[in-house]
């Protein structure tokens, strides 16, 4: 019988709202109101999104440092379909002019006034003048023929051109372009810390993480570096870059980022040798891997020659087989096999078939064999949540960065080997 997974992902049918996109682009731009123009029933998007995020924020018990923007909707409703959204819209940004006093508006239209045909760019040029401050707005509609990211970087690309200014550089000064869970996050967290560690400073997190007012200050820094790296979202912070060093001369730093031991050490390197600090760089690299060699010392006699399993299910453009199985070298265990899960289609199998092939001789099963064969290991690794009674470690879906990361990975392995339970469960890391 088949290795059967719970619950099957395919990033090919993505299908999001780019008004989710406006709003992470200036979700705590302090100075800041955004507008739906939407139903009311659209709005309870933000409002979910910004729960969610604090919920696992506390999971990591992390603190918040700052606090999410005003976010109002113009609550379209089915006479505005017929008669046009437009005195609506005008109506909520005078009101967001009077209650909050901002430093700008922004707007995000949702499906429903791009259906209409609201002339919403019209209507905000009107109402910038007459309130005297700027209005955002963008060409997105919710999920008509746009998505999350054709929403986030197109405010992304509107708050650039109307707040940045031309700056005298600061000396060794960084400005960090992407979200991956905010300034308190993990991920962001990491990046802050190794650069920190080299003498720099982070001026701030662009966009939605820096107040309205900063933003005309942020082409101060002499370099910017990208959090993310596989897939849309990370081709999109390129040309984001790429603008900021052509038209501000913020040079963009590196075209790969962090997420293993070897791409620590090259991203390390390359930043250390624009700032002039190699040696540095040097000494960091050394005294991070002492740390990492010290922790795997007391994790190998319980890891050492545990057997595993290692199931892939997840498309190349955000996943590395690479990176898992570096940890389990590492680790010292015993890799039975790679398990190619049935979420490939055939052109994506072999492709995923050769990158495996290119980085490990163990012996690639597909799922008809892969059942007999979690009888004989203590773990899986996984992609994908099986149906199966083995013990499982479901791989992150956001990559672990930085020396950091790689010993939480380290980390959570060691503990899931260390566990009595012998026979299903799984944990997320």
């Amino acid at each position: 019988m088949a290795l059967q997974t719970k619950r099957y992902i395919n990033w090919r049918n993505s299908c999001s709202c780019s008004m989710t996109g406006v709003w992470e682009a200036v979700a705590f731009a302090e100075g800041a109101v955004l507008i739906f123009h939407s139903p009311r029933a659209c709005a309870h998007v933000a409002r979910t999104m910004e729960l969610y995020s604090h919920y696992r924020t506390l999971g990591d018990l992390r603190p918040e440092t700052l606090r999410p923007i005003p976010v109002l909707s113009t609550q379209l409703t089915e006479k505005h379909t017929i008669f046009g959204g437009g005195e609506q819209l005008a109506a909520c940004l005078r009101y967001a002019a009077a209650k909050y006093e901002p430093r700008c508006i922004a707007v995000a239209n949702s499906c429903v006034s791009g259906v209409i045909g609201d002339d919403v760019e019209a209507v905000g040029a009107e109402l910038e003048e007459e309130l005297g401050l700027p209005v955002l707005t963008v060409n997105c509609y919710g999920f008509l023929n746009t998505e999350y990211h054709d929403g986030y970087y197109a405010m992304t690309r509107e708050l650039i051109r109307r707040f940045f200014k031309k700056q005298p550089k600061e000396k060794g000064t960084v400005l960090l372009l992407g979200d991956c869970g905010g300034p308190w996050g993990l991920y962001a967290s990491e990046v802050r810390r190794l650069l920190q560690a080299l003498g720099l400073k982070v001026i701030g997190q662009f966009p939605g993480y820096m107040a309205v007012d900063e933003m005309a200050r942020a082409a101060r820094a002499e370099a910017a570096v990208i959090l993310g790296g596989r897939g849309a979202l990370y081709e999109g912070l390129r040309k984001i870059a790429r603008q900021l060093e052509q038209d501000y001369e913020v040079k963009a730093l590196g075209a790969f980022y962090p997420v293993d031991l070897q791409q620590t050490r090259q991203w390390l390197l390359s930043v250390a040798g624009f700032f002039g600090k190699e040696e540095e760089g040097r000494r960091l690299i050394a005294a991070e891997e002492e740390k990492l060699q010290s922790a795997l010392n007391g994790f190998l006699p319980v890891t050492k020659g545990q057997k595993v399993l290692l199931c892939l299910g997840r498309q190349l453009d955000y996943f590395d087989p690479a990176t898992t199985l570096e940890l389990v070298e590492l680790l010292r265990l015993d890799l039975l096999g790679v398990v190619l899960l049935d979420a490939y289609e055939p052109k994506e199998r072999q492709e995923v078939l050769a990158k495996v092939q290119a980085v490990t001789d163990a012996p690639i099963y597909d799922t008809a064999a892969a059942e007999k064969l979690c009888e004989k290991v203590r773990l899986v690794l996984t992609t994908h949540e099986l149906q199966y009674p083995v013990p499982q470690l479901f791989l992150p879906m956001i990559p672990e960065v930085g020396y950091s990361g790689t010993l939480r990975l380290l980390g959570a392995i060691y503990r899931r080997l260390c566990s009595r339970k012998e026979r299903g469960g799984l944990t997320y890391v």
